[in-house]
């Protein structure tokens, strides 16, 4: 007879719990149970699976092969099955839970300081796992229920994921104060001499014909540079763009640029926070181009759970304040 005609919903539970905290006691924290229960529905389940599932050790509860494998299966089902049913109920003051969260470091550093404040103040058992959006595939994580929000720069964007704008910034060019395009400004001439340096911000592999990431109907952007668009400038002048370095975050700019010639385009948030802490200066586009658009995205369904409403009122709110980088 199949295990599935057996099992208990709620050792299930048990199951994702333990995996999530590594410990019998969080575990019984998160479900609302002692310590008793757990152990109790850790016996049934093993028996159930003929696996020991957890193995105690000196930093904790360790997953074995099989628990691995059943909790990568079963999380998203969970989370799908509390979303669809009843209403779920969330006290930010009271709550013991984990909120994951991707996102750029940019975005990090000029939304999160603020937004920690207040959870650190309203929220004291709300945990946020904050990871960088190039580990992460976003439409896979978001389908699963093991990320609640991505934030970025997004084009087009499947019907069953919500997208909502959280800020805009514009960019500008960042060198050293001594850097000669400092003093004569930037123009076509200087951005064809110089080499730049571009922050990616998804894997250059994937990229598509229009210079965006195409990650299962997502659009998202895959540099902050937009150089093909700055190619086509040069290119018309017979000018043509150099690279000098590529990085993944955008902290490695500032102290690239204080040494070199290179020079980056950047978000002005970003740019003052590289003024103030390596003496980077800042100068405008000899082009027009469009503001970055930061967005938040999220699951219909699997982000219906009133915790990751309350924490996309938290980002809008944060987005509103200048006090991150800056």
């Amino acid at each position: 007879m199949s295990i599935a005609n057996n099992i208990d919903l709620n050792l299930l539970r048990v199951l994702d719990a333990l995996f999530q905290e590594r410990s019998v006691t969080k575990a019984g924290a998160r479900l609302s149970i002692t310590q008793s229960a757990v152990s109790h529905a850790l016996n049934k389940m093993r028996a159930a699976f003929d696996d020991q599932l957890f193995i105690r050790g000196p930093d904790g509860m360790h997953p074995t092969p099989r628990a691995v494998e059943l909790s990568r299966a079963l999380a998203p089902a969970l989370r799908q099955i509390d979303s669809v049913l009843g209403d779920a109920k969330f006290d930010p003051a009271t709550a013991e839970t984990e909120l994951v969260i991707c996102t750029s470091d940019y975005i990090f550093g000029t939304l999160f300081p603020s937004l920690m404040r207040i959870v650190e103040q309203t929220a004291p058992g709300v945990r946020l796992w904050l990871r960088p959006i190039n580990d992460v595939n976003i439409v896979e994580e978001l389908d699963r229920g093991t990320v609640h929000l991505a934030l970025g720069v997004f084009g087009r964007v499947p019907s069953r994921f919500v997208k909502t704008n959280l800020m805009t910034d514009r960019s500008v060019w960042i060198m050293r104060p001594d850097h000669p395009a400092a003093k004569l400004g930037v123009t076509l001439d200087v951005l064809g001499k110089y080499p730049h340096v571009d922050i990616l911000i998804s894997r250059r592999d994937a990229v598509t014909v229009d210079g965006v990431v195409d990650q299962g109907g997502l659009e998202r952007a895959w540099i902050t540079s937009n150089p093909r668009y700055v190619e086509g400038l040069l290119s018309e002048k017979g000018l043509s763009r150099r690279v000098g370095a590529t990085v993944s975050h955008i902290l490695a700019v500032p102290p690239l640029l204080a040494t070199t010639d290179m020079i980056a385009y950047v978000p002005s948030r970003f740019a003052r926070f590289a003024d103030r802490t390596f003496g980077i200066v800042a100068r405008e586009a000899p082009y027009s181009a469009p503001p970055l658009t930061i967005s938040m995205l999220w699951h219909r369904t699997m982000g219906k759970h009133p915790s990751i409403a309350w924490m996309a009122g938290l980002l809008q709110a944060s987005a509103g304040l200048d006090n991150g980088f800056l």
